[in-house]
């Protein structure tokens, strides 16, 4: 039984992408982590879980070439951990002004933080760029359309999730998600061109974690509510607010991702993953 679902995967890549995809969501909605390290624990279970649907879908390739140009993969998208420092050290700032309490032992949580986001990181890229962009890939490999498909899929994909179960019950509700999903796409459409370049899943996850850890910093030292941490959609005036910053993010972040798209689009071979994924 369990030899035909396998071979039932590996024959369906679309099927295969979408089950895992269905699968983290639920796991990341459902599964509590009150703590950072729960937090790395669930990511990093979840982490083995997209690497057994990535294997249905294009065997051990994309696992096997993961060690290949890391430290070109984090020298091009260097733009964005300095990004993400800069707003990093805004949200300290402002987090220390509001009064929120430290935490007990702050090396601790930074530590169990860091970990949890390197996971986050590295999950995320394997689901909603890994697994989307083979599926589309190796289906759809003779199209002319299928890197164009790839990018829309997996970057609406990636920005949508973050919004998934916020109340869209009001225009500003709705104007922040859509912002979200845009800034977050636009993130990771980067990062799938460096995916293109590389096949170095893993190395395009380390920037992803690091990025996330570089913009939560305050977090691991300010002892802020949950809901304070990972609300992508707040309610009221302050949600106009927020609306502007995606804006603002979005806008710096096409910029990194022209410079990115310059510095290597040209040099990706389009042909040889046509051949090879």
């Amino acid at each position: 039984m369990l030899r035909r679902y396998i071979l039932f995967l590996k024959k369906h890549p679309l099927i295969t992408a979408t089950l895992a995809i269905v699968y983290a969501v639920l796991c990341i909605k459902t599964m509590n982590a009150d703590t950072y390290l729960q937090g790395f624990v669930l990511r990093s279970m979840l982490c083995g879980a997209m690497a057994f649907f990535l294997y249905q879908i294009s065997g051990d390739k994309t696992l096997a070439s993961s060690y290949n140009s890391t430290w070109y993969v984090v020298k091009v998208a260097l733009g964005y951990w300095i990004l993400a420092l800069l707003l990093g050290l805004i949200s300290l700032a402002t987090t220390s002004d509001s009064g929120a309490p430290l935490w007990d032992n702050i090396p601790y949580q930074m530590f169990t933080m860091f970990l949890m986001f390197i996971f986050v990181g590295l999950f995320e890229e394997m689901a909603f760029r890994a697994v989307i962009n083979d599926a589309i890939i190796y289906k759809f490999r003779n199209k002319k359309y299928v890197f164009v498909l790839s990018a829309l899929v997996s970057s609406l994909v990636f920005g949508a999730v973050h919004v998934i179960g916020a109340e869209l019950n009001t225009n500003i509700a709705i104007g922040q998600a859509i912002g979200k999903t845009i800034q977050t796409g636009v993130f990771g459409l980067t990062l799938l061109f460096l995916y293109w370049k590389t096949r170095n899943i893993w190395a395009c996850g380390v920037v992803h974690g690091i990025y996330d850890f570089l913009l939560s910093i305050g977090y691991g030292i300010y002892n802020v509510p949950d809901d304070s941490r990972t609300s992508y959609v707040i309610a009221g005036e302050a949600g106009k607010g927020l609306i502007i910053a995606y804006a603002f993010f979005t806008v710096i972040e096409l910029v990194i991702f022209l410079l990115v798209y310059l510095k290597i689009g040209k040099k990706i071979d389009y042909q040889k993953i046509r051949e090879d994924w």
